[in-house]
């Protein structure tokens, strides 16, 4: 059975690309655009790993970090920041995340990531 990951980014054609790119390497990809629609997600479907963007509406990936980990169902939900804002990696590791990458993706550097944190 594939894995499982949620793309959470407000981005329509970034959302998109990154689900496309991880649907033909072989995962199963969902698809929020901002981080309440990710918590309803969550509620229905428990991925094996979670791209975040930072900046959304409603709740920013900040809030919705805050909120996954304080869930002991989803807490411990693998997460890679998507940002443009090379200087949250220290805030974002302190509350969980696992890795992050600068945008623009480069859809190499995305999967090396996504296969370092999920092992077959």
């Amino acid at each position: 059975m594939p894995k499982c990951i949620l793309v959470v980014d407000d981005d329509r054609v970034s959302a998109e690309l990154a689900s496309r790119v991880l649907k033909s390497s072989g995962y199963d990809a969902l698809v929020a655009r901002d981080g309440l629609e990710a918590l309803a997600i969550l509620q229905q479907k428990i991925p094996d790993l979670i791209l975040l963007d930072v900046q959304m509406p409603n709740l920013d990936g900040y809030g919705f970090i805050r909120q996954k980990t304080s869930n002991p169902a989803t807490a411990k939900i693998p997460v890679i920041v998507l940002t443009s804002m090379a200087q949250t990696e220290p805030l974002f590791k302190r509350y969980g995340a696992r890795a992050y990458l600068i945008k623009p993706l480069k859809v190499q550097d995305l999967l090396d990531k996504i296969k370092s944190l999920l092992p077959d």
